[in-house]
């Protein structure tokens, strides 16, 4: 079991964030991207290398590529265009992924992007998903949902697009918030979760809130969940200190 941190929930720069997750005891960090994407160091001459380095000089690994910006380009876009550079992003950083020694890209729907019912089976949703999964496929990488769906919804995405590079991002902070058994939502996803986010409620601390943690993990234990626990967890008043108690957390509760 390895547990890495977003590199937004720390106080320091990108470039100082693999450092400092190393510090506190991270394995690894999770690289985040905003909508404007194109800014960020994965798209700039030379940036794939830079990335690396700041990775080997710390001596951590990336965990996985998180493009939240992604939920203005969803595969539901009204606009052709926006909905052709969505697919484009997650297929480039696909292709990126092998380079960065990573397989995980979480894909976000929420806010604007937010899947709705009828979008399980509406053949725009479905053919926007095909298309960077068959990308994804290529490059060994999973292309990791996050929304506000069930288990049993996600798992009728991933049914419905037929490919072995989609699966689910399981954050059961999320899950609990939206009313639904987490621990059972994990048993029946099983191996349809392909990452994880270590979440409680209402801002609170990992097992200060109403996520029933030790049922979580006797659940992820019971289906053989092997990968990373990504903390995207708040920060209080001393982010340090916060990263640093909830990596214990895991590491005591697992």
């Amino acid at each position: 079991m390895k547990v890495g941190i977003r590199d937004g929930m720390l106080p320091v720069s990108f470039e100082e964030s693999f450092q400092k997750a190393k510090e506190i005891g991270f394995d690894g960090v999770e690289i985040c991207m905003g909508a404007n994407y194109r800014e960020h160091a994965l798209w700039q001459d030379g940036g794939i290398d830079k990335v690396n380095s700041l990775a080997e000089a710390a001596g951590i690994e990336v965990s996985s590529l998180s493009p939240g910006g992604f939920t203005a380009y969803s595969f539901m876009h009204p606009t052709d265009s926006t909905r052709s550079e969505g697919i484009a992003k997650l297929q480039y950083l696909a292709e990126t992924c092998p380079q960065l020694g990573t397989n995980v890209i979480l894909v976000p729907f929420f806010g604007g992007g937010q899947i709705q019912d009828e979008h399980i089976s509406a053949p725009r949703f479905l053919d926007g998903l095909k298309a960077a999964a068959e990308t994804a496929e290529k490059h060994g990488v999973s292309l990791a949902i996050e929304s506000t769906l069930s288990a049993a919804q996600h798992q009728q995405i991933i049914d419905n697009v037929g490919s072995s590079a989609v699966g689910v991002y399981y954050d059961m902070g999320n899950a609990t918030g939206f009313g639904y058994d987490s621990p059972s939502e994990i048993r029946s996803l099983g191996s349809a979760i392909t990452q994880m986010h270590i979440k409680d409620t209402d801002g609170n601390h990992a097992g200060e809130g109403d996520v029933d943690f030790p049922a979580v993990f006797d659940a992820a234990h019971a289906v053989g969940y092997d990968s990373w626990f990504v903390l995207e967890t708040p920060s209080k008043d001393d982010p340090v200190a916060s990263a640093a108690k909830n990596l214990n957390f895991v590491r005591n509760s697992f």
